[in-house]
């Protein structure tokens, strides 16, 4: 069953406002799906600035406190919990999922705690890659947001120079593995394609864009090394590009790493997988990506 959520900002800077709207756009098509609005009363839940007195009373006056998650320096001792800045949308992510999660109280209790839980990876810091590390990456410009176009797309926020990543293409010989990955990526609406061997997945790289190609090294048949070489080597069609190669292994030796660089992959992710880790290297290549997931600071 699909759920929706309409959540409403007050207060917080334009750059701040304008990092959030990229950030409701990338979860608009994920489980639970949360809906930016305008109207505060109408919202289900909202989030303010706790440093800025006129946000607090607006909240305050319209009923909406034990719906709100507040973020900055001061506690204003009501709502569903306090996120402190730079703003993590990592956290408030999870915050908000949290409290979508069935029977979850409309309490402050039930999410005052969720910052501190333990975690599989240090709090995302995620940092702008220079261009020259990529040619697919872009500088990121957030004073220009442009949503034209975005209605197909959740993660289509796009600014000047910036390209939609939406195809991913997932290759790994194990069922839980590629179920695995599927769920994490389509948490950010990303639209999710499987093959189970290397040569499977040279058939599908033929027949349509991928952006991304996430490629499992111990395969059957054509192991991961062998497919990435045939990846990287083979010309794309017109129109179209090499995808970006991410090598998925529990094997983190150094000899491994020089293997898939030899091999032409892009990035090294190793098993078990980190959210944070998977996050950090989606948004090198996807400028539009990186702005809903970067950490914000206030102007």
């Amino acid at each position: 069953m699909s759920m929706r959520y309409r959540v409403a900002l007050q207060g917080f800077s334009a750059f701040e406002r304008s990092t959030f709207q990229s950030f409701f756009r990338l979860a608009a098509r994920r489980q639970p799906a949360y809906d930016l609005v305008e109207d505060l009363r109408s919202a289900d839940l909202v989030i303010a600035d706790a440093d800025q007195p006129a946000a607090v009373s607006a909240v305050r006056e319209a009923g909406r406190l034990p719906r709100c998650l507040f973020i900055g320096a001061h506690d204003v001792g009501a709502g569903l919990g306090r996120l402190p800045r730079p703003i993590n949308l990592m956290n408030v992510l999870r915050m908000l999922d949290e409290m979508s999660q069935p029977g979850a109280a409309p309490q402050r209790s039930a999410l005052s705690a969720a910052p501190s839980r333990p975690a599989a990876a240090a709090p995302l810091a995620l940092e702008a890659m220079p261009a020259a590390a990529s040619g697919r990456a872009r500088a990121m410009s957030p004073s220009r947001p442009d949503f034209s176009g975005s209605s197909d797309f959740s993660n289509s926020v796009t600014v000047d120079g910036d390209e939609r990543f939406d195809h991913i293409l997932v290759v790994d010989d194990s069922d839980i593995a590629l179920r695995f990955m599927q769920a994490r990526l389509k948490r950010f609406g990303f639209k999710v394609h499987l093959a189970r061997s290397g040569e499977e997945a040279l058939q599908r790289i033929a027949q349509q864009q991928f952006e991304f190609v996430f490629l499992d090294v111990m395969m059957t048949g054509m192991d991961g090394y062998q497919t990435c070489k045939a990846i990287k080597r083979k010309p794309p069609s017109p129109g179209r590009r090499v995808p970006v190669v991410v090598m998925l292994t529990s094997r983190a030796g150094p000899v491994d790493r020089i293997r898939g660089t030899l091999a032409g992959c892009d990035a090294y992710l190793t098993k078990p997988l980190s959210e944070d880790e998977l996050v950090r290297v989606i948004s090198r290549y996807d400028a539009a990506f990186q702005r809903g997931f970067e950490n914000t600071a206030a102007n």
